[in-house]
């Protein structure tokens, strides 16, 4: 083989090796909001672009499910706390959550997890919870939805009854174990999260690989991605007040037994800023 001939192999080679990487459709998009705290409209303190807002949000989620390669692939979760902020009594503007609580609805999430005490402070001001939404209770729930053809199977993660207090590990427990119980049922298993990040942390490293991905909310910092110390679990936080939205392209999905996730190799991950690019959808816009 002459000199030329070998590189043009190598050549090859090498677009074959990082094509997939580069060039696959996601297998499952997840568009994943949380700690909102009841915010609505566009940040006014961000800067010119004043970041955020549920009617930019709608627009957002609107192109996931309708523009290739996305189309029919998206996972839409609205976490714990949208409504209400974990620690403090009320959100921004109490008399606006009938309106703020219409809007969520009308995004039309495939999960929405709310905790007791955005129950209460709905009823508090005259406001029904979100057709679809599923109060967070002392126990985990789990579903199973079929999204892109995928069974999906949700793990939403027990209320602990009190948020500033270590999660007890009888809930961490129970938690792995209603996870395990959609094993063989679901090609993924996801869970939702109001816990914050050191109780999340700590369950996806004690834990190994329970859930495949973990959504979280509560306190702590917001991220694009971790993996847990087994690179089993994919885990992603909200960053608070509804600016941005966290997005997991998953390029593909556990199945074999040395699966572990690796970024860029088989999924990426985005913080995406809630900005301009994204023009207020109108019909959210009007509930205000």
């Amino acid at each position: 083989m002459t000199a030329k001939r070998l590189f043009l192999a190598v050549l090859v080679a090498l677009a074959m090796a990082v094509s997939p990487v580069f060039a696959a459709d996601p297998v499952l998009t997840i568009a994943f909001a949380g700690n909102t705290y009841g915010y609505f409209d566009p940040c006014p303190t961000c800067g010119p672009q004043k970041l955020g807002g549920l009617a930019r949000r709608a627009t957002f989620l609107r192109n996931l499910r309708q523009n290739a390669p996305t189309a029919g692939k998206t996972l839409a979760v609205a976490g714990a706390w949208e409504l209400l902020p974990e620690v403090a009594a009320a959100p921004p503007e109490p008399a606006k959550l009938p309106a703020v609580a219409k809007a969520h609805e009308r995004l039309a999430y495939d999960v929405f997890a709310l905790t007791p005490a955005e129950v209460k402070v709905l009823a508090d001001n005259k406001a029904a919870p979100p057709a679809g939404a599923v109060v967070l209770d002392q126990a985990p729930v789990g579903k199973i939805l079929t999204i892109g053809g995928k069974a999906i199977g949700l793990v939403y993660f027990p209320m602990p009854k009190d948020v500033s207090a270590p999660v007890p590990d009888r809930l961490m427990d129970a938690t792995a174990k209603a996870a395990a119980e959609l094993r063989g049922k679901t090609a993924l298993v996801v869970g939702v999260s109001p816990w914050g990040a050191i109780d999340e942390e700590a369950f996806i490293n004690t834990r190994g690989g329970a859930v495949d991905v973990l959504l979280g909310s509560g306190g702590g910092s917001g991220f694009a991605s971790r993996t847990s110390k087994d690179g089993k679990t994919l885990w992603t936080r909200a960053y608070i007040k509804g600016k941005t939205i966290n997005r997991l392209d998953l390029l593909a999905l556990p199945g074999a037994k040395d699966f572990a996730w690796k970024i860029g190799e088989n999924f990426t991950a985005k913080v995406q800023p809630l900005d301009e690019a994204y023009p207020q959808d109108a019909a959210i816009e009007a509930l205000f």
